[in-house]
């Protein structure tokens, strides 16, 4: 890999690390959802920094050409992201299906408690 290429991807990956970690910071993003962002970050660090690991990876994987398993891998993290946010949505929905049947019946106790304490109307 030609140097001035290595350090561009080392600095795309520290840029992309500093991005996450101020993300945690400002509170932006939780921690139970940074760990998949920050081990692809981590990940990215040691491909810059460490070429020679992606060949390894190949020759382990028996995969023919290095971008291969580059872009393998990559679509293998789109995947874990986008089922950890499924989870996270359906979780999420059932909780405001939950909710919103909570203040339903609240609501009905309300107007029934309110019914109850008027006082009788004296018309004639």
């Amino acid at each position: 890999m030609p140097e001035p290429l290595q350090l561009w991807l080392l600095l795309g990956s520290a840029a992309y690390l500093a991005v996450i970690f101020f993300m945690l910071k400002t509170r932006k993003l939780t921690v139970k959802y940074a760990l998949v962002w920050l081990l692809s970050g981590f990940v990215l660090v040691v491909f810059a920094a460490v070429p020679y690991v992606v060949y390894v990876l190949r020759d382990l994987l028996s995969v023919e050409m290095p971008s291969n398993l580059v872009f393998a891998m990559v679509i293998g993290f789109m995947l874990l992201i986008l089922l950890s946010l499924s989870a996270a949505i359906t979780s999420f929905a059932e909780r405001i299906r939950r909710l919103t049947q909570t203040v339903a019946i609240l609501e009905e106790r309300i107007r029934r408690l309110e019914g109850e304490s008027t006082p009788p109307s004296h018309e004639t």
